[in-house]
C-alpha cells in the first residue's frame, strides 16, 4: 500500500503557506491492491474439516494437522506467481476463543518444508515468514472492520509494526469456505516486531542483554493454556501478562523477572504524584510515548471491547529501547458492532481505552494531551477519507462476485449475530448496508472524539461549533427503497432538524420524502455546524464539480490559534484555490492545490498572523465560497 503525503510550500505575498495533507490514491485503498486470490488446503491423511482442533478450546486437541496449501489467482487477481504464491506443505490448527465457537472457523498455519522444517514464503505481496493465520468474519457482516482498523494503523507512523493483511477465497478438502483474511502472525521476526533475540544462554540473564526483546499479551487466565499460565504474571495494578516472545517454554526465570519488575517499576513511577510528570525521571523514561499516544488513537476510535489487556492487547520492549504499545489486532466486534442493541459499546459516544489503566493516568499529564490533540489533529485528514476507502473495498468485493459466494455458503452469517432481531436497531440485512452502517458510525464517532478532547466546558462548546454531527441511518435497506426508515444523532444534545424542528430524542424516523440535515446543541446552546445533508426520495444534485455543492460540506475550526484546518469533499479531481485576506481585503496567503476525488483535509499554519478577523475564499473553476476566520 503507497501512501502519498503532500507538504507543499508555496509563494505567498506576505506569509508561507504550509499545507499539510495526508492524502491517498484510490489503488492505495484497498486493502488487497491486486485482487482477491484462491487459497486451497487439503487435508493429509485422510483428516476431514471438523479434524482441525483448537489447543485452547478443543479438549480432544492433538496438535497441528499436516496438510498442503496451494496459492493462486483467481479470475479477477493478478499477484505474480514467482513471487507471490505457495505451493507446498504446511500445519494447521484451529485459533481464536469466541471466534472457534461458529460453523465459519479462522485458523493458525504453519509453513513447513518436506522434512517439516520451518519454510519461510513472501505470500500475496507480503513479507516472508513461516507463521500465518486465516482469519473469519462470522461476527463482522461487514467484512471490512478488520482490515478497516489495519489499514489506519499501518500509516500510523507511531505504532511500529500492524499486522497486514490479504483478502482471500479458501477452500478446504475442495470444500468452499468463504471469504478470509491471510493475516501476518504476531512475532518476533525482521520483517514483523523487529526486536532483538532473547536466549536461555548466560549472558542472556544479566543486563545489557536481559534488557530485551519481549512481546506481551495482556490476557485472562482462563483463557491461558498451562504452559502460558505457569509463566505469566501480574503487574503491581494488577494487569496480567503472558509471554508471545520468548516463548512461554523458552522463557527463563530471570527474564520473567526483569520485564515484571520494568513494569512494575513503570507503573511505581506513573502513579507517583512527585515523579509522574518529570521529563527525565517520570514515565517517559519508560515508554514511547509515540506508541502509546497512535496505538490509544487508533482504539478509542474504533470502541473495542477487546483491548482491555485481558487479551489482544500486546505490549514489546526491545533492548536498549522502552516500552511500545504494538501490533494492533482483534477489531471484529468493535466499531459499533458489540454486546445488545443498547449496549454501552454500540454507541458512538463515551471514553474507552483513554479512561482505563495507563492511559487514563497518562491522560492527567497536559503535556502528554496536548501531544495527543496535536496528533488527533494530525490523523484527521486519513481518518476522514474512510467512508471512500471503504466504498472502494466494498466495489472491488462486489465486483469480484465475492459477497455473493459468501451469501451462498454463509446466508445465516447476516443476521445471526444480534441473536434478537425484534429489539435490534441495526436492521440491514445485505452487506452493502452493514458497510454503510459502518461508515456511518466511524464518522460520527471521529465526531465525539474531537469534541471530547475540550478539557473545559467552554472548550467542548467551541469544539462543537466547529463539529459536523452526522445521521447514521439504522435501515438503509429502507432508504433505498423510499420506505420510512430509522436514523441516530450521537446521544447527549438537542437535535435540531433543518433549521426548525427541534427534539431531545437522538432517534428520528423519517417517513416523508425531502432532504434532511441535523444540528446539536449543547445545554449552553451552542450549536454545532450541520450535518451532510440526506437525500430521501428526491434526487441529490450531481457531484459535477470540485466544488462542494452546497457550503454546509466545508467545515474548517474557527477561531484558530495556530492551524486551520479544512475538511471538504470533492466530487471529482480538480484544482482548489484557497485565499486569506485580511479585513481590508489584502491577501496575506494564498495557494493553488490539486486534489482528488472524495473526502479529504488541508492544514493550513496561521500561528504566524495577527490576531483578528479574516476572509476565506475557497474556489474552483465552478464557482466561490466565501467564509470569516477568526484569528485569536
Amino acid at each position: 500500500m503507497k501512501l502519498r503525503t503532500l507538504l507543499l510550500l508555496l509563494p505567498f505575498l506576505l506569509a508561507t503557506l504550509s499545507l499539510h495533507a495526508q492524502r491517498l490514491e484510490k489503488d492505495s485503498m484497498l486493502f488487497s491492491p491486486k485482487g482477491i486470490a484462491e487459497i486451497r488446503i487439503t487435508l493429509s491423511n485422510g483428516k476431514k474439516i471438523d479434524d482441525i482442533k483448537n489447543e485452547k478450546n478443543d479438549k480432544d486437541y492433538a496438535g497441528k494437522l499436516e496438510a498442503t496449501m496451494r496459492i493462486k489467482n483467481s479470475e479477477t487477481s493478478e499477484y505474480n506467481a514467482s513471487t507471490d504464491f505457495y505451493n507446498g506443505r504446511i500445519r494447521i490448527e484451529g485459533r481464536g476463543n469466541t471466534t472457534w465457537g461458529v460453523p465459519k472457523r479462522p485458523y493458525n498455519i504453519d509453513l513447513v518444508t518436506e522434512d517439516g522444517l520451518e519454510n519461510k514464503a513472501a505470500l500475496l505481496g507480503m513479507p516472508e515468514a513461516e507463521e500465518w493465520s486465516l482469519l473469519a468474519f462470522w461476527h463482522d457482516r461487514s467484512l471490512m472492520r478488520i482490515p478497516m482498523a489495519m489499514f489506519l494503523g499501518q500509516h500510523m507512523k507511531g505504532i511500529q509494526w500492524t499486522p497486514r493483511m490479504r483478502y482471500a477465497e479458501v477452500w478446504i478438502n475442495n470444500e468452499y469456505r468463504g471469504l478470509y483474511l491471510l493475516s501476518e502472525k504476531i512475532q518476533r521476526d525482521d520483517n514483523r516486531i523487529d526486536i532483538k533475540k532473547l536466549t536461555d544462554a548466560p549472558e542472556d540473564q544479566i543486563e545489557p542483554r536481559i534488557a530485551g526483546g519481549y512481546i506481551l499479551e495482556g490476557s485472562t487466565e482462563g483463557k491461558l493454556t498451562e504452559l502460558e499460565r505457569s509463566v505469566q504474571f501480574k503487574t503491581s495494578h494488577d494487569i496480567n501478562f503472558t509471554f508471545k516472545y520468548p516463548k512461554p517454554k523458552n522463557v527463563t526465570p530471570a527474564q520473567r523477572e526483569w520485564i515484571k519488575n520494568y513494569i512494575n517499576e513503570f507503573e511505581t513511577v506513573l502513579w507517583d504524584n512527585d515523579k509522574f510528570k518529570d521529563p527525565v525521571n517520570g514515565y517517559q523514561k519508560y515508554i514511547d510515548v509515540a506508541s502509546f499516544i497512535d496505538w490509544t488513537i487508533l482504539h478509542e476510535q474504533s470502541r473495542g471491547v477487546d483491548n482491555f489487556f485481558h487479551a489482544s492487547t500486546f505490549v514489546h520492549k526491545d533492548r536498549n529501547g522502552k516500552l511500545n504499545m504494538s501490533a494492533p489486532w482483534d477489531f471484529d466486534l468493535s466499531y459499533g458492532n458489540a454486546g445488545s442493541p443498547d449496549a454501552d459499546s454500540r454507541q458512538e459516544t463515551g471514553n474507552m481505552v483513554r479512561r482505563h489503566r495507563w492511559f487514563d493516568r497518562l491522560s492527567k499529564d497536559e503535556a502528554y494531551m496536548k501531544k495527543y490533540k496535536d496528533r488527533l489533529d494530525e490523523l484527521t485528514p486519513l481518518f476522514n477519507q474512510i467512508p471512500v476507502i471503504l466504498k472502494v473495498n466494498y466495489q472491488q468485493l462486489e465486483d469480484a462476485e465475492v459477497l455473493l459466494r459468501e451469501s451462498e455458503k454463509w446466508p445465516q452469517i447476516l443476521w445471526e449475530f444480534d441473536g434478537n432481531k425484534e429489539a435490534e436497531m441495526v436492521t440491514p440485512w445485505e452487506y452493502k448496508a452493514h458497510v454503510r452502517f459502518l461508515s456511518d458510525w466511524v464518522m460520527s464517532r471521529n465526531a465525539w472524539c474531537y469534541m471530547e478532547l475540550g478539557e473545559t466546558n467552554s472548550e467542548k462548546s467551541e469544539r462543537l461549533e466547529r463539529t459536523r454531527p452526522v445521521i447514521r441511518v439504522m435501515d438503509p435497506e429502507a432508504l433505498e427503497v423510499n420506505m420510512s426508515f430509522d436514523t441516530k444523532v450521537m446521544k447527549g444534545y438537542t437535535y435540531v432538524w433543518n433549521d426548525s424542528e427541534q427534539t431531545n430524542n437522538n432517534v428520528k424516523n423519517i417517513r416523508t420524502k425531502g432532504k434532511y440535515w441535523v444540528k446539536i446543541k449543547d445545554a449552553s446552546g451552542h450549536i454545532s455546524l450541520a450535518s451532510d445533508t440526506l437525500y430521501f426520495g428526491v434526487t441529490p444534485p450531481p457531484p459535477n464539480g470540485i466544488l462542494p455543492v452546497e457550503n454546509a460540506q466545508i467545515n474548517y475550526n474557527n477561531p484558530v490559534k495556530e492551524i486551520l484546518t479544512i475538511h471538504y469533499t470533492a466530487g471529482q479531481a480538480g484544482t482548489v484555490s484557497i485565499q486569506l485576506a485580511d479585513i481590508k481585503g489584502a491577501t496575506v496567503k494564498k495557494a493553488n492545490i490539486d486534489c482528488i476525488t472524495g473526502i479529504q483535509a488541508i492544514q493550513i499554519n496561521v500561528s504566524d498572523l495577527t490576531p483578528g478577523v479574516y476572509i476565506l475564499r475557497f474556489s474552483t473553476e465552478n464557482g466561490h465560497i466565501t467564509k470569516k476566520l477568526i484569528k485569536n
